[in-house]
């Protein structure tokens, strides 16, 4: 190598080091353990792996060593690890989320099909011609669906605001990296590594300025019990958000608590020593807030039906107790919201 292409190396190179070593980390450290820290740390180091690979490719002057002519196979988990992060995140009761291991496992099956069938030593071309290019496809597949559910969930996702902006810088970081591989030619695979080593390091940078947005985007737990046990009350809350938003469970009028404690697989007390300890009420407060929130929006958008209507449409199986729930709710009656309207 001269000068120019061992700098380049060197840049190219020491962003994938770095990710590398970082997604390791992630992936073994025990306050790292959310399921959606573990699967950034699997699609990091997953990408990791793709860049470096393109890296050698760049600067490979003699025979392929096997690190490449294990062919382009192993790409096919970016896309869905990705996908598996982000729902993660937004939708931690999807069904996606809860088989994501089978959702890779499969993957990982057509990873395997490939090596033993297309095998990159004996089909060099037709991988670097028809099997890169699909999969570049589906990776980009994948990245659209994150998108799509980004876009349809952010309203009712039990991310955090910040979170939900971090998924969308990643986003456009992970596009700005399949761009550069998806369009640039085999000869110049080094700017890609480039670029990813800035992407790397620009967020790197930003995280180590504003440390305390870490433990925000990336949930740690802490190695004692009490910080244990409140990971797990956080994720339970998660969950019950998402049961009440994917379920409508508050519309049903004659709603028990047992009914809800036992899809969070809890006892009926556990759960009622939960959202008082951790929302500062009781479990008919709880559900009556999202009954008001659906009557609003049924005044809001439904003008021609009845403010009794409306209220049976909620969830409440009175008057009175509609108009009870929505003035301690709103401060205002059922009537004046609608002609605030």
């Amino acid at each position: 190598m001269n000068y120019v292409t061992q700098i380049l190396f060197f840049f190219g190179a020491i962003g994938v080091f770095n990710s590398f070593i970082i997604s390791v980390y992630i992936l073994f450290n025990k306050t790292f353990a959310t399921l959606s820290s573990k699967l950034f740390g699997l699609f990091l180091l997953v990408v990791s792996l793709r860049i470096l690979k393109s890296l050698f490719y760049a600067f490979s002057t003699e025979e392929p060593i096997w690190f490449l002519q294990s062919g382009p196979g192993f790409f096919l988990l970016i896309g869905p690890l990705f996908f598996s992060y982000v729902i993660s995140l937004i939708r931690p009761n999807s069904f996606w989320v809860k088989h994501w291991k089978y959702h890779i496992a499969s993957w990982f099956s057509a990873i395997v099909l490939l090596l033993i069938f297309i095998p990159f030593s004996t089909y060099n071309e037709l991988n670097k011609v028809v099997v890169l290019p699909i999969i570049n496809f589906q990776w980009l597949a994948f990245i659209v669906l994150s998108v799509i559910y980004l876009k349809v969930s952010s309203k009712n996702s039990v991310a955090s605001a910040l979170q939900i902006k971090w998924l969308l810088s990643l986003t456009v970081a992970t596009v700005i990296i399949w761009s550069s591989y998806a369009f640039i030619p085999f000869e110049y695979f080094v700017s890609g590594s480039i670029i990813y080593s800035i992407l790397f390091y620009g967020f790197f940078l930003f995280f180590l300025i504003k440390k305390k947005m870490v433990s925000k985007v990336f949930k740690r737990v802490k190695s004692n019990n009490t910080s244990t046990h409140s990971e797990k009350n956080d994720l339970l809350i998660r969950q019950l958000h998402q049961y009440m938003l994917d379920e409508r469970l508050f519309a049903n009028p004659d709603l028990k608590l047992s009914v809800v404690a036992k899809k969070l697989d809890i006892s009926a007390h556990e759960l009622s020593k939960l959202i008082n300890d951790n929302l500062n009420k009781n479990f008919t407060d709880f559900i009556n807030e999202y009954r008001i929130e659906e009557a609003k929006l049924l005044i809001t958008n439904n003008s021609l039906y009845t403010i009794e209507a409306i209220g049976n449409q909620s969830g409440f199986n009175s008057k009175s107790a509609f108009y009870k729930a929505f003035k301690k709710v709103t401060n205002t009656t059922p009537a004046k919201f609608k002609e605030q309207q």
